[in-house]
């Protein structure tokens, strides 16, 4: 099921394989426990020594701007972890190792954003650590094999600031690390890119953004509007502006499951960071819903196409 959302934004689709949305017209204060966890220097730890040319020094400020603008609306700062030793351990679920920390780290807060360079780990997002725990350098989320399963202690909004976070192959893969089987809780709303992300200082403005719009709109619309980015990367040389069509997109997505198909695509199209709490945890996962643009063509992947 295809459906056609404001004619602003006219060609963001959302798809879904049954149901239509429910409207709904929940709204419940919620103060939030926020954490941001990026790496701009790569060269100064051990999975990437020395590598200067992995260094992305504009990525935490990226990060930061969606964490003060939810400190400013009124939600708690809790960690702030940039560079340093930033180890898979902080992302993984027991799970997956006894020593794995995830609910000390990033399933502890309610929302947390990470930014790191990311990949296409078989059909799961992979994302390069600063420094190594147990010989591995990576995180993968994505399948029952991964590393990361979240929202199974508190978090309920992860946005993932990283190329390769959320293609569109993902999409039924993440259902599993969105709610690990056998736990009551589960990630409300994932979101991130399908293809390559680009990094600047000139972008920050849209994770603030994002951080103020996903209050009085659904955090999905939030994030997927803000970062969308036509026709502005990797263009010919010969073509700066783009009027010989090389040019390429930015294209952001995002994720809900549920047990039916209802459920997600109604969660999808309202759940804000403001009235997650009169949505509570999703129950299944047997179904997903997406949104995203579709026919956005980045750079290192086809056009999202699901």
């Amino acid at each position: 099921m295809k459906i056609l959302i404001p004619p602003h934004h006219r060609r963001l689709l959302i798809r879904l394989a049954a149901a239509a949305a429910v409207s709904t017209g929940l709204s419940t204060a919620l103060a939030f426990k926020v954490d941001m966890y990026a790496i701009g220097n790569w060269s100064g730890g051990n999975c990437a020594p020395g590598d200067t040319d992995a260094d992305r020094g504009s990525w935490p400020g990226m990060a930061t701007a969606w964490y003060d603008r939810m400190g400013a609306i009124g939600h708690s700062k809790t960690g702030k972890f940039v560079d340093g030793n930033t180890t898979l351990q902080r992302f993984c679920d027991p799970s997956f190792d006894a020593g794995c920390l995830d609910f000390a780290y990033v399933d502890w807060p309610d929302a947390a954003i990470v930014a790191a360079h990311g990949f296409d780990a078989g059909n799961a997002w992979g994302a390069l650590m600063r420094n190594s725990w147990k010989n591995q350098c990576s995180l993968r989320m994505g399948g029952a094999g991964g590393t990361t399963f979240v929202g199974d202690k508190s978090l309920k909004f992860l946005h993932a600031s990283s190329c390769y976070s959320l293609n569109d192959n993902y999409f039924s893969n993440m259902r599993v690390a969105m709610k690990e089987p056998g736990t009551a809780k589960g990630l409300h709303v994932m979101t991130g890119f399908h293809g390559i992300m680009w990094i600047s200082s000139s972008f920050n403005g849209d994770y603030r953004d994002t951080a103020s719009d996903g209050h009085v709109m659904p955090v999905a619309t939030a994030w997927v509007t803000n970062h969308y980015k036509s026709n502005q990367f990797s263009c010919a040389g010969y073509d700066p502006f783009g009027w010989f069509g090389t040019c390429q997109d930015q294209c952001p997505t995002a994720m809900t499951v549920g047990p039916s198909g209802g459920n997600a695509l109604n969660r999808l199209l309202h759940e804000r960071y403001n009235n997650s709490a009169a949505f509570g945890p999703p129950t299944g996962r047997s179904w997903y819903a997406w949104m995203g643009y579709r026919g956005c063509d980045p750079v290192g992947e086809n056009p999202f196409n699901p």
